[in-house]
């Protein structure tokens, strides 16, 4: 998980500051991929039902802590291009920082 900071008040200085999680959401169908291409597929759950329990239980404690969680939907094979880019391994940094570049793209884009 990594966090941004956003402005609430859509740019306005002086105003509160949200601060933002990425939570990387995977796709069931792609989940059998992901443990494939993951060098630490160990540290995975090996099912994508364990995973979301997982995953939600995340969103609510993020969301308990005072951080505003957001899904960002990850493409096993726009990761897999993305890390043979960067010359990295599949690993659990590398997700939180294609999940971190996701988020900030999204976000820019409002």
């Amino acid at each position: 998980m990594k966090t941004i900071k956003g402005n609430k008040s859509g740019g306005r200085s002086g105003e509160a500051k949200e601060v933002i999680a990425g939570v990387a959401w995977y796709y069931p169908e792609q989940w059998g991929r992901l443990l494939d291409v993951s060098v630490d597929r160990n540290s995975l759950e090996a099912t994508h039902d364990a995973w979301l329990r997982l995953a939600e239980k995340a969103m609510f404690d993020i969301k308990r802590s005072g951080i505003s969680p957001r899904k960002v939907y990850v493409d096993v094979e726009k990761l897999v291009a993305w890390c043979k880019a960067q010359n990295r391994p599949v690993d659990g940094a590398a997700r939180a920082e294609f999940v971190q570049t996701l988020l900030t793209q999204k976000l820019e884009e409002v």
